[in-house]
């Protein structure tokens, strides 16, 4: 954000005191003129943030008093009924799919399932970080035994800290259970423990966040800033009555974390997150103006990288709520405008593609694309001739997964070939077009004028040049003159791609792939093969060998001898509709000087 806007960032390695609980004046570590964010710190200065994670990925602390136990969240008030509960009924049902469905932690857990005593009490210990932040009310041994002595026959399970001393906590461990205490180490599956647990028990850890998700009560024994849902022991002969009203509490956990999480953290999915923490930074003074930040407004390229940002974190939020994705990684953007995001993405270890549109009926587009790749699947029974699949599709948010395409363009691996291999490859794409169309097909008669009067209608505004304006007119006469000899003759329509393109297919070790496939699409056969070869001849002009209606013979001649097209429609409705996709390419591309060029060659040879 910082960067995209002309903004400065310096790195610093954290100075030790600003963790330090007995430092209380800063002001010669920290200049005034600058904003300080301190990772993990506990400074409480006018132009200073502390920021470290808040117990549950995504969200992160961004506080002006300290992080976890030190939040200023300990000192709020929680009001669950001042909560709307539609809010935190989704809010709720997210966690549950991102971390309990999918047994899922900070840090690394087992999948395999774990036998835990049923009712048990959890004990999770956290290293020497309480002792060191002096958030802790007792030592690691005597929480354990306290709580080992006053068990009541329930079963204690103990679970040392992922990325503290294993050794020491082990040791500790070991030396109570020589004694006698009755203690049953593991190292299972957190949820897997939560969900056998009556109580967790840990000074302030993350964990007892995490059982609130299984609706299991918590004792500190330490301070904390979640504790208005907990039982906390100052004193460890206490223990036993703040026992009894942990297991006999009713707390709302629901309202409770969406209250803490959307209150008082900063979600680093939000597509909303920049200007949240921008307000964040002018409640200290430092506006925008005051950081040296630009407005996106003033630069489009400034709008395009928000927007790339933007469409990144959405879908990271949207793909954290869906239950059957466990893993995933968004990695290169594809494509990112107003009307769809295009995403390359390793989704449950398999590389897909990620879309979402934005534009029209979202939901009836993915239900139309996802039906038609469905029926592809069982029309394409020949390993030549492929379509992407549908993996996952949810109509009401726009959204769908689909397999990834290997290998090259078609378009770019015609062009990387020559001679017999030229000739397959084109053979080959006539007969993709053939195996799409050949089952949804129907008989009709062409009516050229409605084509003739969409060229006629194209915007040339852009087109300066009066040789090339001249052109134009030519190529519309040429149709014109064509209508009636064509008008009513046959032609075959079928449900097709509807963008058959070099570039919306693939080739890889023989088979073609058809991709970004919209929906079922009917048109005339003609129309389609059309757009595929005048295509390729704007793209990759021939080099050398003659040409029939415009189109390089070693493109048109091996096409058709595929059988995509009638011999009937070879001499009428594909001539003119060579003719219609010259035009509107060449009014499209007319920016480009190749393809104008390229555009302007073919139809002089149409003509």
């Amino acid at each position: 954000m910082f960067d995209a806007r002309g903004g400065t960032i310096e790195v610093r390695r954290r100075d030790e005191r600003l963790r330090d609980p007995d430092v209380t004046n800063w002001s010669d570590l920290l200049e005034a003129e600058n904003l300080h964010i301190i990772e993990n710190g506990s400074v409480n200065q006018s132009n200073a943030l502390n920021t470290t994670l808040a117990y549950l990925q995504p969200y992160y602390h961004l506080d002006p008093q300290g992080v976890l136990a030190k939040s200023r969240v300990g000192d709020e008030k929680f009001e669950a009924e001042r909560i709307p509960p539609k809010d935190v009924a989704q809010f709720w049902e997210s966690l549950q799919t991102r971390f309990v469905k999918r047994r899922h932690s900070r840090y690394g857990q087992l999948e395999e399932k774990t036998n835990i005593p049923d009712g048990c009490i959890s004990v999770f210990l956290q290293g020497e970080f309480p002792q060191q932040q002096r958030t802790a009310y007792c030592d690691p041994e005597t929480m354990l035994r306290t709580v080992a002595k006053n068990a009541k026959g329930r079963p204690v399970v103990v679970k040392a800290h992922p990325s503290s001393n294993v050794k020491q906590e082990a040791e500790l461990i070991f030396n109570l259970m020589s004694e006698g205490v009755e203690l049953h180490p593991t190292n299972a599956n957190i949820h897997d423990i939560l969900e056998k647990s009556a109580v967790s028990v840990s000074y302030n850890s993350a964990v007892a966040i995490e059982g609130f998700m299984h609706h299991t009560p918590a004792i500190l024994f330490g301070k904390s800033d979640f504790h208005h849902v907990c039982e906390t022991v100052r004193e460890t002969e206490h223990f036993p009555e703040v026992m009894k009203r942990a297991l006999e509490s009713d707390h709302d956990y629901p309202a409770y974390l969406y209250w803490y999480f959307q209150n008082y953290c900063y979600d680093i999915n939000d597509s909303g997150l920049d200007e949240k923490l921008l307000a964040r930074f002018a409640q200290l003074g430092f506006t925008k103006e005051r950081l040296g930040l630009v407005s996106f407004e003033k630069h489009s390229w400034l709008k395009k990288a928000l927007l790339s940002k933007q469409a990144g974190q959405e879908l990271s939020s949207f793909l954290d709520k869906q239950p059957e994705i466990t893993r995933y990684a968004l990695l290169d953007a594809i494509k990112v405008t107003e009307k769809s995001w295009v995403y390359k993405a390793k989704v449950n270890g398999e590389k897909v593609i990620v879309k979402r549109f934005l534009d029209g009926d979202i939901a009836h587009t993915v239900r139309s694309l996802k039906g038609e790749l469905d029926y592809l699947e069982t029309v394409f029974d020949d390993d030549r001739f492929q379509a992407n699949r549908c993996l996952y599709a949810w109509p009401e948010s726009g959204t769908v997964i689909l397999s990834f395409a290997p290998g090259k363009r078609l378009g770019d691996k015609i062009a990387g070939s020559s001679g017999k291999a030229r000739m397959r490859l084109m053979k080959q794409s006539g007969e993709w077009l053939h195996r799409y169309c050949e089952s949804r097909q129907r008989n009709s008669t062409f009516g050229p004028g409605f084509w003739v009067k969409q060229v006629a209608a194209k915007n040339t505004d852009h087109i300066t040049s009066k040789e090339d304006r001249m052109l134009l007119e030519r190529l519309l006469a040429s149709l014109q003159e064509q209508v009636e000899n064509v008008k009513g003759v046959p032609v075959v329509q079928a449900a097709t791609h509807g963008d058959f393109v070099g570039i919306n297919t693939h080739f890889h070790r023989g088979t073609i792939y058809g991709v970004d496939i919209q929906g079922e699409c009917w048109l005339a056969i003609a129309k389609e093969a059309a757009r595929f070869l005048v295509w390729l001849q704007i793209h990759d002009p021939d080099h050398g060998g003659g040409r029939r209606y415009g189109i390089s013979l070693e493109y048109i001649d091996a096409f058709l001898q595929s059988n995509v097209l009638s011999h009937n429609e070879q001499m009428t409705t594909l001539p003119f509709f060579l003719g219609e996709q010259l035009y509107g390419r060449f009014v499209e591309g007319y920016d480009r000087p190749d393809i104008r060029e390229n555009a302007r060659s073919a139809i002089e040879t149409y003509l």
